[in-house]
């Protein structure tokens, strides 16, 4: 039976690759180190991590492979043409292959050739150059594209359509080489008016000639943890909410994505109808997951199971070494977050300050992310690790996680408790807690029991590793 008339089609998920060439590295050293000191990244097992995920994906023989963005470390031109040779290679086997950019992978300030003790500008690429190294997955003239971004739309089988996201805002990116007062790569995501109406004409047309439509994109769409929008604004494209309803209206019900590495299914409503967001964790960090879907395309039902990465042909440990890895990160990703973000944090800190001027009176918060850090690690660091650890994995582990919440609760007690001063120390302590406490509990369950719209009337609760979903 052929792909056209088969209802069935089998879809092989990967997202982060992040591979570095290993060209780039010309000799080890400090420059590196301090790179991934400040990430959990396995980069120099990079090329190997994928050379082992083509041979698993071509020995499971699907007829679509999707990549979800961050096909590379930064960009690099030599670290694209790898990927997309390995690629090559699925798609010679007669496997379809179609990836979109993250916000890694085009014209990336932070793209580098590392010798010893010094990092050099590495050559990068533009959108054009994007599209032209992977034409063979996805930007070819099989595929209609957006005339103002890289988004596609792309008829696979008769009965099913990929709309290929590309939320990215590279242009913005800012080089210290051409001029600019620093480097720095953005990483939220927009999709403008001209855009947002483009995609939706796209599912509009596939779903009324009879297909169904799945979005894949790099950002989020659908916050996968309570607050996301809030407190991890840059894994979601700006007015996310608008554009999920759009999409939903428009007959898009599922959508595969990446960017924060985790492994992690959560879902929306809107008029009754659903958007379940299918986020796959990094291939290139711990745990090291990717998906296989098997869509029926006559049932209009999706069956999703979860993969894992545990070992490399030159590291049978590399399972149990790369969640070492990410153990031991959690300081450094800590420190990078809050310097990374120090900006958005001082503004959200001075907004809270107007508008509760008593409360902030009597908070005496440390004046630099690296202080602040300090504190959180001093009470928090292995309960957050514990917990950072059962969101990227997924959590399915069936384990009781009100424990952990509690000891989350009491660090949070801890910090509360140094930073808060002066004789009516317990009245502004009581109003933080009345505020701050509700919040985070929230947040952790929404992230630790897997709830979806927390405390709403859709809430629901969906397994992260397997699922049965309505396309």
């Amino acid at each position: 039976m052929s792909q056209k008339s088969n209802p069935v089609v089998k879809i092989a998920i990967i997202s982060d690759l992040h591979v570095m060439a290993p060209s780039l590295l010309v000799n080890d050293g400090s420059a590196l180190e301090e790179y991934l000191n400040r990430d959990r990244k396995m980069l120099r097992e990079s090329p190997e991590i994928l050379n082992t995920l083509v041979e698993e994906i071509l020995s499971l023989k699907p007829h679509l492979v999707l990549v979800t963005g961050d096909l590379t470390k930064d960009g690099e031109r030599v670290s694209h043409e790898l990927v997309a040779s390995q690629l090559q290679r699925l798609v010679d086997a007669g496997i379809q292959v179609l990836v979109v950019p993250g916000n890694h992978d085009i014209n990336n300030p932070d793209a580098k050739v590392y010798d010893g003790d010094s990092a050099t500008p590495a050559d990068t690429i533009t959108r054009r150059e994007f599209a032209a190294i992977y034409k063979n997955m996805g930007y070819d003239g099989r595929s209609l594209r957006d005339p103002d971004t890289l988004s596609y739309c792309r008829e696979v089988t008769d009965r099913l359509t990929i709309l290929g996201i590309d939320a990215c805002m590279d242009r913005l990116n800012t080089f210290v080489s051409r001029g600019d007062a620093v480097d720095h790569c953005k990483t939220s995501g927009m999709l403008d008016a001209r855009t947002q109406q483009w995609l939706v004409e796209q599912a509009t047309r596939a779903k009324s000639s009879g297909r169904h439509v799945i979005a894949m994109m790099h950002h989020h769409l659908v916050p996968h943890f309570h607050m996301e929008d809030t407190l991890a604004a840059p894994y979601m494209v700006d007015e996310a909410g608008q554009m999920c309803r759009r999409l939903i209206d428009a007959g898009v019900h599922v959508v595969f994505t990446g960017h924060l590495h985790v492994s992690d299914i959560c879902q929306t409503s809107y008029r009754q109808q659903t958007m379940v967001e299918i986020a796959t964790a990094a291939a290139v960090g711990y745990p090291c997951q990717w998906r296989v879907a098997t869509c029926n395309t006559a049932s209009g039902k999706m069956q999703l199971y979860t993969r894992t990465l545990f070992s490399l042909p030159s590291q049978p440990d590399f399972g149990e070494r790369s969640r070492q890895v990410f153990t031991d990160s959690i300081p450094t990703i800590t420190r990078g977050v809050l310097n990374r973000y120090w900006y958005e944090i001082s503004q959200a800190i001075d907004n809270y300050r107007q508008q509760h001027p008593f409360v902030m009176r009597y908070v005496n918060l440390p004046a630099t992310p690296d202080a602040i850090a300090d504190l959180l690690l001093k009470y928090l660091r292995e309960p957050v690790t514990q917990a950072y650890l059962s969101f990227a994995e997924g959590n399915e582990s069936g384990n009781d996680h009100r424990a952990l919440i509690d000891r989350l609760i009491k660090g949070v007690d801890h910090v509360v408790d140094e930073t808060v001063r002066g004789i009516l120390k317990p009245f502004a302590k009581a109003a933080l807690h009345l505020r701050i406490y509700h919040i985070a509990r929230l947040v952790l369950r929404s992230i630790l029991e897997d709830r979806n719209d927390i405390g709403t009337k859709h809430e629901a609760v969906i397994n992260d590793h397997t699922a049965i979903i309505e396309l």
